[in-house]
């Protein structure tokens, strides 16, 4: 997997065909690094928003792109819609990893608590309704996940 695996971003309209592929491939996977990049891209609301989509079709998500959606969900300077589909696909991809089983558990342990923590930041802190909902249905998904695994 290259560095540059969807080239041009500019170029969304390619890019997104390329993600449309992919994921009907279930080939997302291996390009863990790359939704990365689209989730760090700001000069493109349609791409963010389609690769954090996406992520509901990654089967063995990494720790990274975790702290990646995380990142996403504490940025003030974005549009909550876009949080709120985080603090979403975070819970996702958390209940995917615990159930993977594929980490250390010691790890596991503390980078769960770390996100949960990180969340109950923004939990108190003041936040629209809306976003601290989202927030709280997270949380409490990812709790839930951790007390049955």
């Amino acid at each position: 997997m290259t560095s540059n695996g969807f080239g041009n971003l500019n170029d969304w309209g390619v890019v997104l065909e390329k993600l449309d592929l992919l994921t009907q491939g279930g080939a997302l996977d291996q390009w863990q690094e790359q939704l990365i990049r689209l989730l760090r891209f700001d000069q493109n609301w349609r791409l963010r928003e389609a690769a954090i989509e996406s992520l509901a079709f990654v089967k063995n998500p990494d720790l990274d792109l975790a702290r990646e959606i995380l990142l996403l969900i504490k940025r003030n300077d974005l549009y909550y819609d876009v949080r709120i589909l985080a603090a979403d696909a975070i819970e996702q991809l958390i209940l995917k990893i615990i159930d993977n089983r594929q980490f250390d558990l010691d790890i596991l342990q503390s980078f769960v608590r770390e996100i949960i923590v990180e969340m109950e930041a923004l939990l108190a802190s003041p936040e629209p309704p809306k976003f601290h909902h989202a927030l709280q249905n997270s949380v409490a998904g990812i709790r839930q996940a951790i007390n049955r695994g």
